[in-house]
């Protein structure tokens, strides 16, 4: 078994290395979509990852990004582990362990003093994070509310919801750092970040609503629908007084289905609008960020982000989840 990064994949192995992505009912992976990404400014590494490679098998993977977070010092980069994937038949060979350690070894030499990564606790792969140093330091909260057969009344006066599109990446950017303004977590997003997303097609404009007052654009959420319910994944006001408005429109939105909000602190933000509305809250899910120091001795990077979550002003939305 021999490591290569993912920038150095052989053409012979580009097949198999897709196959992989393919076994964790993930999108199939090439080098063209990685450097593209690349140019649309995701912060994929310069060497991509690294894969465990034998034969012609790719049997394991491991992603890398650069993304940022901001706490009361300041703003630093930090390595963002995704992508973690191991061939069904190639399981318990202590593969994405051996390429989790030279990930480490890499980026700790480049500088980064903090790696992260999301998971679920459920998961077998937790079990080897915490054996690799990794500890849980967050868990998005969720909030439910079943359906409703009266149906929720209009928006107030001069409030309109628009559903998004592709050219108005850049409004639902700067909407997203008017409501992050001051806050801490995984602020600035990278430069052109849902542009990048749309272009890529890992995300969708109609599954992106925009509040306005008047001809001004003050908020947005982004969902998935289905029959049954409504799953809300972020959602941000530019001033904390519109939250009301923004349930609201989600309200308006669901059309009487269930609601589910999972993996934005907007939950957090509105706590009391969603409490008097009947929303059921959960203070986490199975999801999970986990953390470890790259540096020696530790770093104090762990106690500050554990201190941060639980801070009013902590800011996490899907579109942060690397």
């Amino acid at each position: 078994m021999k490591i290569l990064d993912v920038e150095d994949i052989p053409e012979e192995l580009a097949a198999p290395w897709g196959t992989l992505h393919w076994t964790d009912q993930d999108i199939p992976l090439d080098l063209t979509l990685v450097r593209r990404a690349r140019v649309l400014g995701v912060p994929i590494a310069d060497y991509g990852g690294l894969v465990a490679v034998e034969g012609d098998r790719v049997l394991a993977q491991v992603m890398v990004e650069h993304h940022s977070w901001t706490g009361p010092d300041g703003t630093e980069r930090f390595t963002g582990v995704a992508g973690v994937v191991t061939r069904p038949d190639a399981l318990h060979r202590g593969l994405c362990s051996r390429l989790l350690q030279e990930v480490h070894r890499r980026e700790s030499s480049q500088g980064y003093r903090l790696a992260m990564l999301w998971t679920r606790r459920s998961w077998g792969a937790h079990r080897l994070y915490e054996q690799l140093g990794y500890r849980d330091v967050y868990s998005p909260p969720g909030a439910v509310l079943p359906p409703r057969s009266t149906p929720h009344p209009p928006l107030p006066s001069n409030f309109v919801v628009r559903t998004a599109r592709r050219a108005d990446s850049a409004l639902l950017d700067s909407i997203l750092v008017r409501a992050t303004r001051r806050r801490y977590g995984f602020v600035p997003r990278f430069p052109n970040s849902l542009a990048a997303r749309f272009a890529l097609g890992w995300r969708a404009p109609k599954d992106y609503h925009v509040l306005f007052r008047g001809s001004r654009a003050v908020g947005y959420f982004f969902a998935s629908a289905s029959r049954t319910h409504l799953g809300v994944h972020e959602g941000v006001a530019t001033e904390r007084d519109l939250l009301p408005v923004l349930i609201d429109a989600i309200q308006r939105q669901a059309r009487g289905r269930w609601i589910g909000l999972d993996h934005t602190t907007l939950t957090n933000d509105a706590r009391e609008v969603l409490e008097e509305r009947g929303f059921v809250l959960a203070p986490s899910s199975h999801a999970v960020l986990m953390a470890r120091s790259l540096s020696a001795p530790p770093s104090r990077g762990i106690s500050a982000i554990r201190g941060l979550v639980g801070d009013p002003r902590f800011s996490c939305h899907r579109g942060d989840m690397f």
